[in-house]
């Protein structure tokens, strides 16, 4: 499970809502994920330039955005053409994909709905998925950020893939994806302000996002097609080095 918020996991930095380290969590095999290697967000285009700061100050070398082309340009990423940190575009869902989302049979409850969405994803975007496993696969790439707009769907399969890979359970890697919504509870509220807390509960909230049963329904759709989230990464051409490489970078 997810510790009870550690105070290194939520990075409580002015211009985001959902940042935070995905260090401390503990593998199969005993070990753990490394504190200050990977770090997940939302949006950074309102990021102050103090946060920006204490980011650097962190040690961050690369930006990986996910968002679609027209939101990383109308929302420009603060980092974009910094000199101090990389930033790399990788378009996770890309522009057209939602056309095939919006085929999802009707039918199904939400927990199915979502896992279809996220196949889609997982099955027509593995060059892009590839890129991105890989380049944080890279010696020089880490201590990383990764981002979406929300910091929920995109930013929360790149991770749960990571993590897999890290080796850590898949309740875990569950527990990791629900975060976001005791994050952005507040967040929501405070941004709208005709919705009564005491009608509208964290429990609301999460059911309304990154459940944590749709992640694990995912990961066992990983399973049951490619053997697992290893499988996956192999399926979609990461070399055993890369793969290797990037347990690494992310487990102490």
């Amino acid at each position: 499970m997810v510790d009870d918020l550690d105070p290194r996991r939520h990075l409580k930095l002015e211009g985001t809502v959902n940042a935070r380290d995905v260090g401390g969590y503990a593998t199969a095999d005993g070990r753990q994920t490394r504190w200050g290697r990977l770090l997940r967000s939302d949006s950074l285009d309102q990021l102050a330039p103090r946060s920006q700061q204490a980011l650097i100050d962190y040690g961050l070398r690369s930006v990986l955005d996910l968002r679609k082309s027209h939101e990383m340009q109308e929302k420009r990423n603060v980092f974009f053409g910094s000199e101090r940190v990389k930033y790399y575009h990788q378009n996770m869902v890309g522009d057209t994909l939602i056309r095939e989302r919006e085929s999802i049979p009707e039918s199904l409850d939400y927990v199915e709905h979502m896992r279809w969405s996220y196949s889609v994803v997982l099955d027509r975007r593995m060059s892009h998925i590839h890129d991105t496993l890989c380049l944080l696969s890279q010696p020089d790439t880490m201590p990383a950020l990764v981002h979406c707009a929300g910091g929920t769907e995109r930013t929360g399969l790149i991770v749960a893939l990571v993590l897999g890979i890290a080796g850590v359970p898949d309740e875990t890697i569950a527990a990791d994806f629900a975060l976001t919504a005791r994050l952005t509870y507040d967040h929501y509220l405070e941004t709208h302000p005709k919705v009564d807390a005491d009608n509208y509960t964290l429990e609301d909230h999460q059911n309304k996002q990154c459940r944590p049963d749709t992640m694990l329904a995912v990961l066992r759709t990983l399973e049951e097609r490619y053997c697992g989230v290893v499988g996956y990464a192999r399926n979609i051409g990461m070399s055993e080095e890369q793969i290797a490489a990037l347990r690494a970078a992310i487990v102490e």
